[in-house]
């Protein structure tokens, strides 16, 4: 790191000049104060876990604002022995963070450390808070006015800063001076940069599940198998992936040892690979066990590496190798290049972690073999043949119901299952005995050796992640037991956490979105439900996983879980998570330090002990109050400067106060499910603002035209130029917000709604300004109202979803020309001609809504039209009678949905062609309909092959209330 007068070095490739997060107030040409702009705050606002390096990057970046006070000399000095003590601290907490064990008195050590740059963090933080703002106001003459009268009003506070500085520096001397060897920040000799080659120590993998007693996965055991010996003769590469502790080493091993696989190769070898390998000793490793296998010895130095005379062995020899646990295509790539590529029937097989590596070995996508968790049977009688090997597997009556509980915190993990499993073998076999193990099996997990095999493992993975992948794995903490999380507002925790930055043409939620799709592909993270197009939609991680990260963040103190965590006095709390019924927070507790506030699953809230913990927080960065029991909007949190994530989904706030302007570094306002109609004028100084969502959505059964209420905003929404997300508008009588709309132009999704007849030309001309525009929803002000679309001269091409809600003449011309869209749906549009025609050749569209859209009596699916679409809705068609589906239509057609659609009595025709169809679901159809498509109905033929067949029927006189009966074929299921 390099600081000169003019630019900040702040990484190899990039230059940024001070002048970017700095501005010079002056009067009459006179310094008075250095401001902070924005994108300074946002770089000083950093994640606690990567204290040391921000700190040392913060202090920095500040010293032209420090130098603008009147500081003591001592309180200077201060400033400078921090600053070298984070640089030898940098490397000394680099080297002990990679170290799998630790003795308690270096723990102690560590532990001092971290809480020393959390001082200094906070400390950062708080001159950011009580540093001039870097105001908005077009007039210089105001912006410092307002300069001087912040300067008046905080100089007390800064002074107060200069102290803890103070402070900070006698704790760094105490340390020094007691533990010599953390003056320079080292305990050890550092290892240089070559020693990413050497073999480094590593926890034992565990011998649990490498036996003969594997249960499951016979589905693909038997595919594996097959590609083993099924004759190809050139050379295939296996892979098997699946998160730590799903039996991926202990499925290979089943199947290789067996004679009739080993024996069919000239030779074999199973070596274990590991994060950090020796390719030499590797390859001597392999080559060992070749010649041992045909009992041949080693062969002699001829002068050649031990690469070429493993590749020089191998000519023309049929062998099996396998190749346990590789963790990237960096190590794939320099370990395949020992193996000839001869047509000799060779095998190669590789376990892995991460579904990314799997694909990049194996020979083919149908060589992966992905093993997720046991089925239910699976995982019980796993369980009770380690739980009860003295009594033949068999589970006593008494202990039946307890140990279904603990088999389903285990999530279907074999290693979880057989470590726990082994664990209660030598436990008494009293139900009281065994509630009291399920009760606490997170902490039996961290303390019984018996069980530290699970731990081991995850370690192992959690280790091989960058800081920033760590801070999202741990983050997960954050939420309980089975609690999934949406997809949306994880990326944006991260982004206002600081876990993810934008950098070169990556915005920080691209950035995230990348983070969470690693964990996902290295099987740390469980995707819950996908969406239509395949994207996670929600996710968590599973529940051993989630036993071990808890445990990794009480140690790592990334936060601190009410009202479980024994949380001392003096605890520095960064983050805060509140459950359940916890409905008091503790009196004795310091709060102030929180940066990120949660409460979860709350029934309900003590108003008075709530509020007193609000009044402690000044430095935090997130509240996340989704769902939480909360009527109205706490005030104090306006008076927190530094907020950047406010999310108040589903809670029953009705209004927010205009001071919301006081948090001029939101990124983040979530009003989705609230009470909240209108946006105070205010809204418009929160000039950092990402995303703004604001909209209840009423749906009982059916949608219905106006169940989504949107909000109402003022005029000034163009001056909230960074915002990427804006849904739902009600523009109603107010056609200049359309015109500001304009000028939003890095917006991703726009939602409108209220959009009245004569507004065509201004709401296609905001959204021709929307080039990164992915998603877009447009309603009308009625249901009977125009819905005027014009044509674009430049569409906003990379649209994925589009919504049109309202009456159409017609579709416009340039929604044909939309080769990214993904989803369409199409709302009481009321057409007289068919949108089939217009939309047929979109070469992407999966999904396809169409309620109410047109008025005619057939819907005609042309051969060769809708090549991917997997989803298809049609909904209120009153004079619809005939759905014709020509041969080669919709080849990939998933999911059919026919609702209310009265005049449709004959299954669609065409229907039999439809070979990929799994889902048939049918509400309030006729019920001559209903009957041509039961057993021996006149339709039965043409939905046979469909396994999933529902029709449900609305009952008379009670709303929302259906009658259900199941079509399928009871031997399909």
């Amino acid at each position: 790191m390099l600081i000169d007068v003019g630019n900040l070095h702040i990484s190899s490739s990039t230059l940024v000049p001070i002048g970017v997060y700095l501005s010079k107030i002056t009067i009459n040409g006179q310094l008075v104060w250095w401001s902070l702009k924005p994108q300074l705050k946002q770089l000083l606002i950093t994640q606690p876990e990567v204290a040391v390096f921000g700190a040392q990057l913060l202090i920095e970046i500040i010293k032209p604002l420090l130098s603008s006070l009147s500081l003591e000399e001592d309180v200077k000095d201060g400033i400078t022995s921090m600053k070298r003590w984070l640089d030898s601290m940098k490397g000394y907490m680099e080297e002990q963070s990679s170290g799998l064990e630790r003795g308690k008195w270096l723990e102690n050590k560590v532990e001092q450390v971290r809480d020393i740059a959390y001082d200094i963090e906070d400390v950062l933080d708080e001159f950011v808070l009580h540093s001039p703002p870097y105001t908005f106001h077009n007039r210089q003459f105001i912006r410092q006015i307002h300069t001087v009268a912040h300067t008046v009003y905080h100089g007390f506070p800064i002074r107060g800063i200069s102290e803890k500085i103070a402070k900070i520096k006698t704790s760094i001397d105490d340390m020094r001076s007691q533990h010599a060897f953390l003056s320079t920040g080292l305990s050890s000799p550092r290892p240089s940069s070559s020693s990413t080659n050497m073999v480094r120590s590593h926890p034992p993998v565990s011998p649990l599940l490498l036996d003969d007693e594997i249960v499951g996965y016979e589905k693909e055991k038997k595919i594996f198998t097959d590609q083993l010996v099924d004759g190809e003769k050139r050379l295939v590469a296996l892979a098997v992936a699946g998160p730590a502790g799903s039996g991926k080493t202990a499925f290979v091993k089943n199947i290789f040892c067996k004679r009739g696989i080993m024996g069919r190769f000239d030779c074999h070898a199973w070596v274990h690979v590991s994060q950090h390998f020796e390719a030499e000793e590797l390859f001597v490793n392999m080559l060992k066990q070749f010649c041992y296998s045909r009992k041949e010895p080693y062969p002699i130095d001829d002068g050649t590496n031990t690469q070429t005379k493993l590749h020089k062995y191998l000519t023309g020899k049929r062998f099996i190798v396998v190749l346990d646990d590789i963790w990237s295509q960096n190590h794939w790539d320099v370990i395949k290049g020992g193996f000839p590529n001869a047509f000799h029937g060779s095998r190669i097989i590789v376990t892995t972690r991460s579904s990314n590596v799997a694909s990049v070995c194996a020979s083919s996508i149908r060589h992966v073999h992905i093993l997720n968790c046991l089925e239910w049977l699976q995982a019980l009688t796993l369980f009770y043949r380690k739980a009860f090997p003295d009594n033949d597997g068999q589970c006593p009556p008494e202990l039946k119901g307890c140990s279904e509980r603990i088999v389903k915190r285990c999530e279907g993990l074999p290693l979880a299952i057989v470590a726990v499993g082994g664990a209660l073998a030598r436990k008494r076999k009293l139900p009281s005995v065994w509630e009291k193990f399920h009760d606490s099996l997170g902490c039996e997990i961290a303390s019984d050796p018996n069980l530290s095999a699970i731990s081991n493992a995850l370690l192992l993975g959690y280790m091989d992640l960058s800081t920033n992948l760590k801070s999202c794995f741990l983050y997960f903490s954050i939420f309980p037991e089975d609690y999934s999380v949406e997809r949306g507002r994880l990326i944006r925790l991260w982004v206002a956490e600081q876990f993810a930055v934008g950098i070169n043409f990556q915005t920080a939620e691209e950035v995230a979105e990348g983070y969470l799709d690693e964990l996902i592909q290295r099987n740390l993270v469980h995707v819950s439900n996908y969406d239509f197009d395949g994207t996670p939609r929600n996710c968590r991680v599973l529940n051993p996983v989630l036993n071990f990260v808890t445990h990794k963040c009480k140690y790592e103190n990334f936060a601190s879980i009410f009202p479980t965590e024994n949380t001392s006095r003096n605890q520095k709390i960064r983050r805060l998570s509140v459950r359940n019924d916890c409905t008091h927070l503790p009196r004795n507790i310091d709060f102030s330090g929180v940066r990120s506030m949660f409460l979860l699953s709350l029934v309900e809230t003590s108003t008075s002990n709530f509020e007193k913990v609000l009044r402690e927080l000044k430095l935090t960065r997130v509240l996340d109050f989704q769902g939480a029991p909360i009527s109205k909007f706490p005030k104090d949190i306006t008076h927190l400067t530094l907020l950047r994530h406010l999310n108040f989904r589903g809670t029953k706030i009705k209004s927010i106060p205009s001071s919301i302007k006081k948090l001029s570094y939101l990124e983040t306002l979530d009003l989705k499910q609230t009470d909240v109609k209108e946006l105070p004028k205010e809204i418009c100084h929160l000039h950092n603002l990402r995303h703004l969502m604001a909209y209840k959505r009423n749906v009982e059964s059916y949608v219905v035209f106006d169940s989504v209420q949107g909000v109402k905003i003022h005029k000034g929404i163009g001056k909230l130029t960074d915002l990427q997300a804006l849904s739902l508008v009600k523009v109603g009588k107010k056609v200049k917000i359309l015109e500001e709309l304009k000028l939003l132009t890095k917006l991703r999704k726009l939602g409108l709604t209220g959009i009245r007849r004569g507004y065509g030309n201004e709401l296609s001309a905001s959204i021709e300004h929307k080039p990164l525009l992915t998603t877009l929803d447009l309603c009308s002000d009625t249901e009977e109202e125009i819905l005027e679309l014009g044509e674009m001269g430049k569409p906003p091409l990379k649209l994925q979803r589009l919504h049109l809600k309202g009456r159409l003449n017609q579709l416009p011309t340039w929604i044909s020309s939309l080769d990214n869209l993904l989803r369409i749906g199409l709302k009481w549009s009321k057409m007289q001609y068919s949108p089939l025609q217009a939309l047929q050749r979109l070469p992407n569209l999966i999904e396809l809504e169409l309620v109410d859209c047109y008025i005619g009596g057939e819907l005609i699916f042309e051969a060769s039209s809708f090549k991917k679409l997997k989803i298809l809705l049609i909904e209120d068609f009153s004079e619809l009678h005939t759905i014709v589906i020509r041969n080669g239509a919709m080849p990939d057609l998933k999911q059919i949905s026919l609702h209310k659609c009265p005049m449709v009595t004959i299954s669609p025709l065409g229907m039999n062609n439809l070979a990929k169809v799994e889902e048939l679901i049918l509400r309030d159809m006729a019920q001559e309909f209903i009957a041509r498509l039961r057993m021996n109905g006149e339709d039965r033929a043409m939905v046979a092959r469909i396994p999933l067949i529902h029709s449900f029927t609305s009952r008379i006189g009670h709303q929302y209330s259906w009658s259900f009966e199941n079509l399928s074929d009871s031997s399909s299921h």
